[in-house]
């Protein structure tokens, strides 16, 4: 557990968050429901620090953490996020990466360096989570044995918000690539979070928060911009301007209130007026979703998502089933709750031929 700020070191934290008990692997899957209701589980104590407006998790458990391939967190299955990669390869490509050496710390399942590489870009990945035999992925962690890899470009898209000292890390990647070269970090915002009330999106996994202040405030100069509709942002740097030190005045990230409990009361109170409910994504927000709402099965029955390793497969501690949207004729299901809705209108245009109600959440 974390007893001060990873930027700062201070002690001094507001408390914003509580939730006891949700799986710390919300995109492990299991094979049977027994199976599913042993998963480990962890609390999140969410805080921001006093000094530098940090937004983490004080019950983050480090050693719990184990990324394998049974971690299936894979987005690719949608057009939306295909998009969305599309998006970002845009903004690699005006970096001038053609003929650079890149490197994908944290590459998952090695969608988008497959794609990279289908550009003819020259991309090496490192993520002990890979499931393939790809010889230009290393499935182990990144670290300091790899110091003089001598890339010209970094990514990390949707790590640092997983390790819990992001600029210790981030000053072991710089050094292992002698301050040369830029790097690109993609993470989730998290004054979008505060304004939904979002708590759907506050893991266990997720030790760190960042808004575009608190990560740019790591490098001297950077630029930045917003992703996926407001829910991601970017950050790109040189890795010669990264800070040694966090210096300064009290980082303003403006107003981060957010009012999760409400909205768990709200949220609550639909489950018990509405029958008949399912939820789409079996991801991290979908399986907190229904953690946190539906421990016994009470509600909700059952998790849509188009990504065939995850159906007919059984979601971390409660143990809701996960089905195909072929399934769902099967299905006694009048109302379905989309878990992220930026892909509500994908969704409702697959299902245009059923008479099934469809609302995002928000």
């Amino acid at each position: 557990m974390t007893s001060n700020c990873s930027l700062c070191d201070s002690k001094e934290f507001t408390t914003i968050f509580k939730i006891k008990n949700v799986p710390i692997f919300e995109n492990k899957v299991y094979d049977t429901e027994a199976e599913a209701k042993a998963a480990i589980t962890g609390n999140v104590t969410l805080v921001k620090c006093n000094n530098r407006n940090f937004i983490f998790n004080k019950d983050f458990e480090n050693a719990l953490m184990d990324y394998d391939d049974s971690y299936q967190n894979e987005q690719s299955n949608s057009k939306y996020f295909q998009a969305h990669l599309n998006e970002v390869s845009d903004i690699l490509k005006k970096e001038n990466i053609k003929g650079k050496k890149i490197i994908e710390l944290g590459c998952g399942k090695g969608y988008f360096l497959k794609k990279m590489q289908e550009e003819g870009l020259n991309v090496i990945g490192f993520d002990p989570a890979y499931e393939g035999n790809d010889s230009s992925i290393v499935k182990e962690y990144f670290s300091e044995k790899h110091s003089g890899i001598n890339a010209d470009f970094i990514i990390l898209r949707h790590t640092l918000e997983h390790i819990s000292q992001p600029f210790e890390f981030l000053k072991m990647v710089a050094k292992a690539n002698k301050y040369q070269g830029k790097i690109f970090i993609e993470v989730p915002e998290f004054e979008w979070i505060a304004k939904k009330s979002a708590f759907w999106d506050i893991f266990h996994k997720h030790c760190n928060y960042f808004t575009k202040a608190t990560l740019s405030q790591l490098f001297e100069k950077s630029k930045s911009g917003y992703l996926f509709n407001g829910q991601y942002f970017f950050v790109i740097a040189e890795l010669k301007d990264l800070k040694q030190k966090i210096e300064g005045k009290h980082v303003d990230t403006g107003e981060l209130s957010a009012s999760f409990n409400e909205k768990i009361n709200t949220y609550l109170q639909f489950l018990k007026n509405n029958k008949g409910l399912a939820i789409w994504g079996a991801g991290a927000k979908g399986v907190t979703f229904v953690n946190v709402l539906d421990p016994e099965k009470e509600h909700i029955m059952g998790v849509v998502d188009i990504n065939p390793r995850k159906q007919n497969r059984y979601i971390a501690k409660t143990g809701h089933r996960i089905i195909s949207p072929v399934a769902l004729e099967k299905e006694n299901i009048n109302t379905i709750l989309v878990m992220n809705e930026n892909y509500l209108e994908e969704i409702k245009l697959s299902l245009k031929s059923k008479d099934i109600k469809i609302i995002a959440v928000g």
